[in-house]
């Protein structure tokens, strides 16, 4: 048996059924890569700050359970 100590972030988020997301800035951009159980990674390059957030809202909304690199 293992318990969630056992587990770093990347396992924990493996274990969501509906997927997960990272919102990351890369290049000055910020940048989503979605992560849904059997299909393709997909990437989404937003056109601002605004962008990103209502991104981030639908996923959240369809049950993908998010990490925002850098959050404080």
């Amino acid at each position: 048996m293992f318990s969630a100590a056992d587990l770093d972030l990347e396992d924990l988020f493996q274990l969501k059924p509906k997927g997960f997301y990272r919102v990351e800035n890369r290049d000055g951009r910020t940048t989503i890569i979605v992560h849904r159980p059997g299909e393709p990674v997909e990437i989404i390059g937003c056109l601002s700050l605004g962008h990103a957030n209502q991104v981030r809202q639908r996923l959240t909304d369809e049950g993908l359970t998010g990490f925002v690199e850098g959050a404080r």
